[in-house]
């Protein structure tokens, strides 16, 4: 995959992913966090097809997120 289109789908990725985090910390129920973990998963599979970098790249972008949220 081109790397214009790589970046373009996993901002769109990131994008929906990040709709699922639309609380704060104290917020996030268990049910929330389970949630957003699946969909981490489950997008991260998709781009695990295209090789171990593109993988990397949007899983690390994803906890980076999540990362983010735990500590705000």
């Amino acid at each position: 995959m081109e790397q214009q289109k790589l970046f373009y789908n996993i901002c769109n990725d990131l994008w929906a992913f990040a709709k699922t985090l639309d609380k704060n910390r104290q917020e996030m129920t268990d049910e929330d966090w389970t949630a957003a973990l699946g969909l981490m998963e489950k997008t991260a599979e998709k781009y695990k097809s295209l090789g171990d970098r593109e993988y990397d790249l949007a899983y690390s972008s994803m906890m980076n997120i999540m990362d983010y949220i735990e500590k705000t």
